[in-house]
C-alpha cells in the first residue's frame, strides 16, 4: 500500500514565523532524511501564498503556506527547495540527524546540512527574530575517494541569505508595498550566489547559524 502525503505543511494555520522565514529550510531538509524511502511522494501546499481558500491577500508575509509570497517575491522556502533538489539519486547512509549526503551518476557528492531550531514564535503574530539566535552549529566533513582538493559549490539559506524577511523587518512591515518596495524585497528573496571553495586534503569545515540550511556540491 503506497503512503501518500498529498499535502503537507509545518503547520495547518497561517504562523509567519512558521512558513514566511528561515525555519523551513531545516525543517524541509529534516523531512526528507526522515520520510526518504518511507513514501511514495509527498506534495508540499502549497506553491504560492495567493489561492482561493485564503481569498484576497491584504498584506504581505501573513503565514502563508506558499513558497511564494504575493507580487511574485520568493520566500526562503523556495530557495531551501531549489537547494535541496541538488541532492543527488543514490543516498549515503551518515551518522548524523542534521546532515544528508547523496551521490549523482556523474561521481559528484552532495551534501545538506542544517542547523534545526524551533520557530522564533507562534500563532497569527509575528515575532521578529531576537538578539541572541542561539548557538551556530559547526560540521567538520571528510571526504573519500574524491580529489583531496575537489571543487565545491556551496549554497546557503539563512537568516542573512535568501531572506526577503529580514528586508520587510526593516521596511517596517508595511501592509502595501510600492513597486520600490516589491523590486528590493524579489532581490532580497532570491538565492545567494554559490560560494566556490575547495577541499583541503579531502576535509571542509562548514558552520551554520540557526535556521541555517547548507548544500554542498563536490566534485
Amino acid at each position: 500500500m503506497p503512503l501518500i502525503f498529498s499535502e503537507y505543511n509545518a503547520s495547518y494555520s497561517n504562523e509567519p514565523d512558521v512558513t514566511d522565514t528561515t525555519y523551513l529550510g531545516p525543517w524541509l531538509a529534516n523531512n526528507i532524511r526522515q520520510c526518504d524511502g518511507l513514501t511514495e511522494s509527498m506534495s508540499y501546499w502549497t506553491f504560492s501564498d495567493v489561492f482561493e481558500e485564503q481569498g484576497v491577500v491584504r498584506t504581505p508575509f501573513y503565514g502563508g503556506f506558499g513558497l511564494v509570497a504575493a507580487d511574485g517575491i520568493p520566500k526562503p522556502s523556495l530557495n531551501a527547495f531549489a537547494m535541496l533538489h541538488r541532492l543527488g539519486d543514490l543516498r549515503i547512509e551518515l551518522e548524523n540527524d542534521d546532515a544528508l549526503a547523496t551521490k549523482s551518476s556523474d561521481g559528484a557528492v552532495e551534501v545538506a546540512l542544517w542547523n534545526y531550531a524551533p520557530p522564533y514564535g507562534i500563532g497569527a503574530a509575528y515575532t521578529p527574530p531576537p538578539a541572541n539566535k542561539g548557538p551556530d552549529k559547526s560540521f567538520q566533513l571528510t571526504f573519500a575517494n574524491l580529489p583531496s582538493s575537489a571543487k565545491v559549490e556551496l549554497l546557503r539559506v539563512d537568516d542573512d541569505h535568501g531572506n526577503a524577511v529580514k528586508e520587510f523587518d526593516a521596511m517596517g512591515r508595511p501592509r502595501d508595498l510600492t513597486q520600490d518596495q516589491i523590486k528590493k524585497l524579489r532581490a532580497a528573496g532570491a538565492m545567494s550566489p554559490a560560494e566556490k571553495l575547495r577541499l583541503s586534503n579531502g576535509h571542509l569545515q562548514i558552520t551554520v547559524p540557526p535556521h541555517g540550511l547548507v548544500v554542498l556540491i563536490v566534485k
